[in-house]
């Protein structure tokens, strides 16, 4: 089920659906800090309704996060992984991209 979430064209209308109750954190993922992280993966487990994400399998900040594979997601948190991985990947994909185009003005 879950692959055929993110595989689905409306999985990426979903996920810009769901900014009207985004988690408080920063919008670019290199700046979380533990806690964010922590936030992050609460705010995913309840929209999401996957179990909960034991903390101290992601005791680490938005940098670390950055340098994760899906297959590292996957190892911390076999059900729902790929979707933490998605969802992280394209909040990364969006800060770089509204960085850069800060910069180029």
């Amino acid at each position: 089920m879950q692959t055929e979430l993110l595989a689905s064209p409306n999985y990426y209308n979903t996920w810009n659906g769901l900014q009207s109750c985004e988690p408080n954190v920063p919008q670019d993922p290199r700046y979380w800090s533990r806690a964010d992280v922590a936030t992050w993966l609460n705010h995913m487990a309840s929209v999401h309704h996957l179990p909960a994400v034991p903390n101290d399998r992601f005791i680490m900040n938005g940098k670390a996060l950055c340098l994760m594979t899906v297959a590292m997601f996957l190892d911390r948190v076999p059900l729902g992984g790929k979707l933490l991985y998605k969802d992280f990947q394209l909040r990364l994909a969006k800060a770089m991209y509204l960085s850069d185009m800060y910069r180029s003005c």
